[in-house]
């Protein structure tokens, strides 16, 4: 599936809105372990990160298939810092037209993605932390290659400049059991 229509998928099956392009970078790339779309990424502070994700998210933004709203300090009440913000991305008339489009064309992808984001929404409430923390965990193993000790994992995992500590590596393993991206122990 194209990284667009996947992008568009994958908002859909959050229920129509995902806050943060961090959250969709890491739910595509579980979708691209999966074969569902062919993404690269590299190692990046939040883990994996795709610039072809990025890309097509403002494009899908700038030809008005998803809405694009910016959330502020002000905005939510939250207290975080004076700069802080988060995108909210929404689905338009358009994308859906284009959603049942894919459906038809796509139904085997389609629904192998709606089940993805269901089992992240199930598990870990679509929390970016979580996502981030596991999208890490397996960018770890991949590489890797063999399995790890949760210390071994933090080792590697600073040498890419990311804190993982036991507690996130254990909620990490939990979500990448459910996606069977990792041996139950």
């Amino acid at each position: 599936m194209e990284i667009a229509d996947a992008i568009l998928v994958t908002i859909k099956a959050a229920g129509d809105c995902i806050s943060g392009r961090t959250t969709i970078q890491k739910l595509i790339y579980f979708e691209s372990l999966f074969k569902l779309v062919d993404a690269n990424y590299r190692p990046h502070y939040y883990g994996p990160y795709s610039s072809e994700i990025s890309s097509s998210i403002q494009e899908l933004t700038y030809l008005d298939f998803v809405k694009e709203e910016v959330e502020t300090r002000e905005t939510t009440g939250f207290t975080v810092s004076n700069d802080w913000k988060r995108y909210c991305y929404t689905i338009s008339n358009d994308g859906n037209e284009i959603i049942e489009h894919i459906k038809k064309e796509h139904p085997e992808e389609y629904k192998k993605i709606i089940n993805l984001v269901k089992v992240c929404k199930d598990t870990a409430n679509l929390d970016v932390n979580i996502l981030s923390w596991a999208a890490k965990v397996n960018y770890i193993l991949s590489k890797q290659g063999t399995s790890l000790t949760p210390d071994e994992i933090t080792i590697i995992a600073d040498s890419f400049g990311w804190k993982l500590s036991q507690p996130q590596i254990d909620n990490a393993v939990e979500l990448l059991k459910k996606l069977d991206l990792c041996q139950a122990e």
